[in-house]
């Protein structure tokens, strides 16, 4: 199913591949509309402890609660208001059941332009597709419910057409699988909502960190994915390095702190491994990282072939 969308007057196109993710379709509509960032609002009882399905860019609590202000406001019709850090919102309900309350927020940079008539007809467009990815489960169409970040499913799929154009260019491309060391752990002494605030924590620093080519996702209980375009295993571990010398949890009760354990797997082009085959990889040196204490990185190497 492909979805076409039309921005009024200023006529350019606006697609999607609704099968293979609605994140896709969401990307594109930040470049699109000119948005600094969206985020899709699930207001019902069963996601009030996280109501941020997915955010692309970055929101602070005062734009999310404002967007959850507009969205209940008018919740029959697209609203938009212009924040006090003087960023333009706008609120675009889906259409749901009382039960089933939400819908998309978008915000522009501060003191960008305003929202004309066809960026409120883009955002309904948007919004109903958006009805159909919540109702049919945000897992099936690639979100990770918790962090707001691309699935597994998502990730496997999209990594694997980048695979393919890498091979046309004859360009290398390396993936980093991020395990966050015991999570288990604090999971058991913190509690729960401790270890999930880690999780989303540990999505938008990987977010903020990259480049916009580049591809992040959840693909574990406490794995995470980046695939990277025309980076090698030298580059990748110098990233590598530089995210495990950060402190990226500070201030957790009990002086506790967090680590993680990286695996490294590139691919030449013409290689012939697939996304899955680099992830088997990447985890294997993940393990290995771990079983020596953690909080490092590895390279995992092709495996030479006996001739």
């Amino acid at each position: 199913m492909v979805i076409i969308l039309w921005l009024g007057e200023t006529d350019v196109p606006f697609s999607g591949d609704y099968d293979g993710s609605i994140v896709t379709v969401l990307e594109q509509l930040r470049v699109t509309a000119d948005l600094e960032g969206l985020a899709v609002l699930d207001l019902s009882e069963d996601a009030a402890e996280a109501p941020v399905a997915y955010c692309l860019g970055v929101a602070g609590p005062a734009t999310t609660e404002l967007g959850r202000a507009l969205l209940t406001a008018t919740p029959g019709r697209p609203s938009h208001i212009v924040a006090k850090d003087k960023r333009p919102l706008l609120a675009c309900p889906w259409v749901f059941p009382p039960a089933r309350p939400g819908g998309l927020l978008l915000w522009r940079a501060p003191r960008f332009r305003a929202w004309s008539d066809a960026d409120h007809d883009l955002a309904a467009s948007v919004a109903m597709l958006l009805r159909v990815a919540i109702g049919a489960g945000m897992g099936q169409v690639g979100i990770d419910r918790l962090t707001g970040i691309p699935n597994r499913r998502w990730f496997l799929d999209e990594a694997d057409r980048h695979i393919d154009r890498l091979d046309l260019d004859a360009a290398v491309g390396t993936l980093l699988l991020v395990d966050i060391d015991d999570l288990r752990r604090v999971n058991q002494m913190l509690g729960r909502a401790q270890g999930d605030r880690i999780l989303v924590r540990m999505a938008n620093q990987l977010r903020a960190i990259v480049r916009p080519s580049d591809l992040v996702a959840r693909v574990g209980a406490d794995e995470f994915a980046v695939w990277q375009d025309g980076m090698d295993h030298l580059t990748a571990a110098e990233r590598a390095e530089g995210l495990c010398t950060r402190r990226l949890f500070q201030g957790l009760p009990d002086g506790h702190d967090v680590t993680f354990s990286i695996g490294i797997a590139s691919r030449a082009h013409g290689g012939g491994e697939d996304i899955r085959t680099l992830l088997r990889r990447a985890h294997m040196a993940a393990r290995d990282v771990k079983a020596k204490g953690g909080g490092g990185w590895r390279v995992g190497h092709v495996a030479p072939t006996s001739g």
